[in-house]
């Protein structure tokens, strides 16, 4: 049976994950949910998701991984949304650029039966094209995973495997550091 890929939100970043994906690894099924019909429609025609489903909780029931590319002001709704509809044992992880409010809204929503691990692309937005999806967007650039206290060590191989398999390096840190550096770099 094939890992099962959600990805929620299909922005340039949300698809271009799905892209990456697609050349990688062969016995995947990306499934992919946007409010907005038309990035959802794109993002089916372009190749980075097989499928899309309108409806939230049912876009993640099953998935072994559910990838949440929204913006930060909608991440805890998102996770409240899901939280009944993840199956045991899934990995939920987000490309959010601050994570210590993300592993708090985690920690309060996900079930225990459910893994966190923090995640966020790195992109050079000086240096790259962020108009539409590319397969090779993440190409070497720096991945930050911030696992939580209790995030296992194979719902942290998961996440650093998808990592590595969109073309990026990871890089682990906690939460704090990682909203410090990202504070004074902005």
């Amino acid at each position: 049976m094939a890992f099962v890929i959600t990805i929620v939100g299909l922005d340039t970043v949300g698809s271009s994950i799905g892209l990456a994906i697609r050349q990688t690894a062969a016995d995947i099924q990306i499934v992919g949910h946007d409010r907005d019909s038309a990035l959802a429609k794109n993002a089916h025609k372009s190749g980075s998701v097989d499928r899309t489903e309108w409806n939230l909780p049912k876009a993640c029931e099953g998935a072994d991984l559910v990838l949440l590319s929204t913006r930060l002001a909608e991440m805890k709704t998102t996770l409240a949304a899901i939280a009944d509809d993840l199956k045991h044992g899934c990995v939920v992880t987000d490309t959010a650029s601050l994570k210590a409010p993300v592993l708090q809204w985690a920690r309060e929503f996900l079930p225990d039966t459910v893994h966190f691990v923090g995640g966020h692309p790195i992109l050079d937005k000086t240096h790259i094209d962020l108009s539409s999806p590319q397969a090779d967007l993440f190409l070497d650039s720096v991945y930050c995973l911030t696992p939580g206290t209790e995030t296992s060590p194979e719902a942290l191989q998961t996440v650093s495997d998808l990592a590595e398999a969109i073309g990026a390096k990871p890089y682990f840190l906690d939460a704090a550091e990682h909203d410090g550096l990202i504070a004074a770099t902005e």
